[in-house]
């Protein structure tokens, strides 16, 4: 999605990412990959009590890596906080491109 943000920003939209852990464990995995949280560029929004996650129906336990998470999920909100767009993935590789996010985004308009 950080190769996306150009094309999120053109559209006028934000990207906002939820990770079910703590933020030592996110600190952690991205570290690994070489990351840190301040090269993001958008909000990281911790969840370790659930409470988005359940909100939205993407608690679900699957075990990725050597932990559990929540079931992968994309969601599309407009500026009057309308759900636009719902994907919840069965896994990983079952989520939209971000070509697929961004033509949604533009249906928007």
């Amino acid at each position: 999605m950080r190769e996306a943000l150009g094309s999120i920003d053109e559209v006028d939209a934000q990207l906002l990412a939820i990770d079910p852990h703590e933020i030592y464990s996110a600190r952690a995995m991205m570290k690994e990959t070489g990351l840190s949280t301040d090269d993001l560029n958008y909000p990281l929004l911790m969840d370790p009590s659930l409470t988005v996650s359940a909100m939205y129906g993407v608690v679900f336990q699957m075990r990725i890596h050597v932990e559990w998470s929540n079931r992968p999920a994309t969601f599309i909100i407009d500026k009057d906080g309308v759900l636009r767009y719902a994907k919840r993935a069965n896994t990983f590789a079952d989520r939209p491109t971000p070509a697929d996010i961004v033509s949604e985004l533009k249906k928007l308009d």
